[in-house]
């Protein structure tokens, strides 16, 4: 009986110090002081670091002014989710033969399908 009950005690023992050891740690954080200045729950979790980064950080494609008529356009932009299907409510110009409309950004990008060719951009 003495032995079932030191291997239960060393068994709880491990169990707690391996509970605590996976514990986040928040000495350095400023989570813990949230809730005093009447932040939610949810703004804790943003991390405002990466979002200023990403606001001034010019990655984000611009076609109107980064590409040109004969570039290629990358393939990242090649799939069903930017081709326009009703050019005629967009009030885009017809395409000519293997051509196709893309809205990338807010603008408007004619493509050769063939040559995989840009061929016009529209704002």
């Amino acid at each position: 009986m003495k032995k079932v009950l030191t291997a239960t005690v060393l068994a709880l023992t491990g169990l707690i110090a391996a509970s605590a050891m996976a514990a986040p740690d928040y000495r350095n954080d400023d989570r813990r002081y949230s809730y005093a200045y009447g932040q939610n729950h949810q703004d804790q979790r943003f991390d405002h670091n990466r979002y200023d980064q990403q606001r001034w950080n010019d990655s984000r494609v611009n076609p109107s002014r980064q590409w040109r008529a004969g570039q290629t356009l990358p393939r990242s932009f090649d799939s069903s989710r930017y081709k326009v299907s009703d050019r005629e409510a967009r009030r885009l110009p017809s395409t000519g033969r293997y051509q196709q409309w893309y809205k990338i950004n807010g603008d408007y990008v004619l493509v050769n399908q063939r040559t995989d060719r840009i061929v016009r951009i529209m704002n």
